[in-house]
């Protein structure tokens, strides 16, 4: 390729690099697959964890039928609902698992870490054609294969949405330039399983963009397929924001000041920034406070970082280089966590995991220039480099098979995150059932009550653990889940035609708090919608699964809870 000297606006990398051959990809695939089942071996027996019992606890995944299949594809349906998401695609996947693996969990994880070495190789590939050479490219795909934020993306079994969405997007930004109609429907699929495959859209224009500039690899103008791409991404949005508004309309901001909420997005950059480069910061099920002071390091090292990869991203749009399109392929893909639409937790490892190649394939890329300057026969520097980067590596994945090792059990987990934010709900609900189980009544319930503020009402956890019988006669006790089905009530009552699921959960909140007729209404309804919970809404209705105890009268919501026993 032309230099920017001779050129001016031309691209400074070297040309395309032809792809390697299918022998050398399917070495590197083994490789890569090789090594991740042993970073992930502490992982492979994990059982369900959180939001893997929503998934594949689904009856439209468990129990998927021709007869059924309508409505896992409708955006209206009951299966969007249950999931607050329209991914048909995600469901049909963990649908298709079930049928393979019934309960046997381990081949469930087994495919969750193929999908990461896929990624982990695609990766590879499009650094590979950005102008990467070879020894930094397979540096970075290693980086991404290993580092410990992934864990989160891959141990968790529902998290087969990030892996599957992220290998469609990238392997239709790989397919474009040749083959685009192949492109086009990884593109629509990737959006099927997961929305944030969306960063692949803005990442294609600029890498058309800079390639059509290019006079050595002129092409043709992708122009009517980035089109069509466009169209299918309207079409899924409107659809995708109907059934994530319906999940969020009542979620409430990190803060109500919007410059908190500004400076919160701020820090969010600063904390991913350094969980990118150095694992710093990762943590299951993360809590952090709102920016609050002016004054907070975290939130203006987020600025000072927004400014100055902008500028360079900016910079490199105007030579003309591919660079350009890594840091927008970053700077997109944390957008969905930015709190532009509020929702809980907006900081978590897994949602690096969109973000990483980005900032990978930006960092190597504009350091190009640097190795150019390097002295090219140095086999001292050569083996230090090599050293050095071996250590990283061999680092991440030492950290990596110890965090692999906290998905085998979900106490683990929530002491992990108890660990990292000791404010948060799970050290709350930690330290309320160790109060229960030493028989500390009132400690237990004060515990419970700052899980609740921390936006904790899942009352039939509550119901379901047995340290907590004893509390049901507490009249405290009783009231906390009275306020937390009143919670529940505010959000799914307004919903206009409300699923089948949702009429349920909401005559389970209100038997909670003795509205019997109103309860018995919303079942009865619920039957007459249809659906998959029939059978456990005739039951609720012939006996109610409450205990009893807990339907006698008590004190109003909110009532403060007494004072500590000793």
């Amino acid at each position: 390729m032309t230099s920017a000297r001779s050129r001016p606006g031309r691209s400074t990398r070297t040309g395309p690099r032809r792809a390697p051959g299918s022998a050398r990809v399917a070495a590197l695939l083994a490789a890569c697959f090789a090594t991740a089942l042993l970073v992930y071996r502490p992982a492979l027996d994990g059982p369900l964890v959180s939001d893997d019992a929503h998934y594949l606890g689904n009856p439209y995944v468990r129990e998927l039928s021709w007869e059924r299949l309508p409505a896992l594809l409708d955006p209206a349906g009951e299966p969007a609902r249950l999931i607050e998401n329209y991914a048909p695609l995600h469901l049909l996947l963990h649908a298709l698992e079930w049928k393979l693996f019934g309960e046997r969990l381990r081949p469930f994880h087994v495919v969750n870490v193929a999908l990461h070495a896929m990624v982990s190789v695609l990766l590879i590939a499009l650094l590979l054609r950005s102008g990467v050479p070879s020894g930094p490219a397979l540096f970075g795909g290693g980086f991404f294969l290993l580092h410990p934020a992934n864990v989160e993306a891959v141990a968790w079994i529902s998290q087969l949405k990030t892996l599957s969405s992220t290998l469609l997007a990238l392997a239709a930004l790989w397919l474009l330039p040749r083959r685009p109609t192949l492109a086009t429907l990884a593109f629509a699929l990737s959006l099927l399983a997961k929305a944030t495959a969306a960063f692949a859209l803005p990442v294609a224009a600029v890498f058309a963009w800079v390639r059509w500039r290019s006079s050595s690899d002129p092409g043709r103008r992708p122009a009517a397929w980035l089109a069509a791409w466009t169209v299918i991404f309207l079409a899924f949005a409107v659809v995708e924001f109907t059934a994530f508004e319906r999940a969020t309309w009542q979620v409430a901001p990190v803060d109500p000041d919007p410059w908190v909420r500004l400076r919160s997005a701020f820090e969010l950059v600063a904390r991913y920034l350094a969980m990118a480069a150095t694992s710093y910061g990762v943590s299951a099920f993360q809590e952090p406070e709102p920016a609050v002071s002016l004054l907070g390091p975290w939130w203006l090292a987020g600025l000072a970082a927004v400014a100055a990869l902008g500028v360079r991203a900016l910079l490199a749009l105007r030579g003309g280089r591919e660079e350009a399109a890594w840091w927008v392929w970053a700077a997109v893909s944390f957008l969905p966590v930015a709190q532009i639409f509020p929702f809980p937790f907006p900081l978590a490892d897994r949602y690096l995991y969109q973000m990483l190649p980005g900032l990978l394939g930006g960092t190597l890329l504009a350091l190009l220039p640097l190795h150019a300057r390097l002295p090219t026969r140095s086999p001292a520097l050569e083996r230090l480099l090599l050293v050095a980067g071996v250590a990283v590596l061999l680092a991440f994945a030492a950290r990596s098979h110890e965090r692999a090792a906290l998905w085998s059990n979900p106490a683990l987990l929530a002491a992990d995150a108890a660990t990292h934010y000791p404010n948060g709900r799970h050290a709350h609900l930690l330290r309320a059932h160790a109060a229960a189980r030493r028989g500390e009544f009132s400690s237990a319930v004060d515990s419970l009550r700052g899980a609740y503020a921390r936006g904790f009402d899942r009352f039939e956890q509550l119901l379901a653990a047995p340290e907590f019988v004893p509390l049901r006669r507490d009249p405290h006790f009783r009231a906390l889940l009275r306020d937390m089905a009143g919670r529940w009530i505010e959000r799914i009552d307004p919903l206009e035609q409300p699923s089948q699921s949702e009429l349920y959960s909401l005559a389970i909140a209100y038997r909670l708090r003795g509205e019997e007729g109103r309860a018995r209404s919303l079942l009865e309804r619920a039957l007459v919608v249809g659906g998959p919970l029939d059978g456990t809404i005739r039951a609720e209705l012939a006996e109610s699964q409450i205990p009893r105890e807990l339907l006698a009268p008590g004190p109003p919501g909110d009532a403060a809870p007494p004072a500590r026993r000793p």
